[in-house]
């Protein structure tokens, strides 16, 4: 089996489920998933999170980001600085996020830069997971770069609508595994090797 072809026709068939899902749909979802992940012991410890601002079809992030920040947990977000790499930011206000060039909201050149090494969770987004904590990622790579060496204390959570939890997703030696799966039916843990 060919796995970049495979990943190519998943990534089809799962962007046009979440590009069917409406506004309302969207915004139940990612209130079920955040207050799912707020239960989760590795949000409670954590100190520092790394999220994302949601984008399209994505489960939405907001609540969650309004979540760590009124929790007093430091917020990290990730820029896009060039085709290829993510950076991360301290952000203390939601507000102050702008606009990249793909329309996704991300915080200023200017914020505060942060490493990995800072975040005990990672929210990780994605287009499909499966029970071994692999991921099928936009197919860019920027998070497999951001994660390609995570410290051994992350918790990298996959967030995603339970219909992007498929059985098996082909992968390659540098795709990055995730320790849980958040959805908001309910959170997976992976058998991660």
């Amino acid at each position: 089996m060919d796995a970049r072809a495979d990943k190519d026709r998943l990534r089809a068939e799962l962007k046009a489920r979440r590009t069917a899902l409406t506004p309302r749909e969207l915004q139940v979802a990612g209130d079920a998933a955040a207050r799912l992940v707020t239960q989760l012991p590795e949000w409670k410890q954590a100190k520092t999170v790394c999220l994302y601002a949601s984008f399209g079809g994505e489960l939405p992030t907001d609540a969650l980001m309004l979540l760590a920040l009124l929790e007093g947990k430091r917020l990290l977000l990730p820029r896009v600085t060039n085709k290829t790499s993510l950076v991360l930011h301290e952000v203390t206000d939601l507000a102050a996020l702008q606009p990249s060039r793909l329309g996704i909201r991300e915080p200023k050149p200017s914020a505060p830069v942060a490493t990995l090494a800072e975040a005990e969770l990672v929210l990780v987004p994605g287009l499909g997971f499966d029970g071994a904590g692999r991921r099928l990622g936009f197919g860019g790579g920027f998070y497999d770069r951001l994660l390609a060496k995570p410290p051994r204390k992350t918790f990298l959570l996959g967030h995603a609508h339970a219909f992007q939890l498929v059985s098996r997703l082909p992968d390659e030696p540098h795709d990055i595994k995730v320790k849980a799966v958040a959805t908001p039916q309910g959170v997976i843990r992976c058998r991660v090797r």
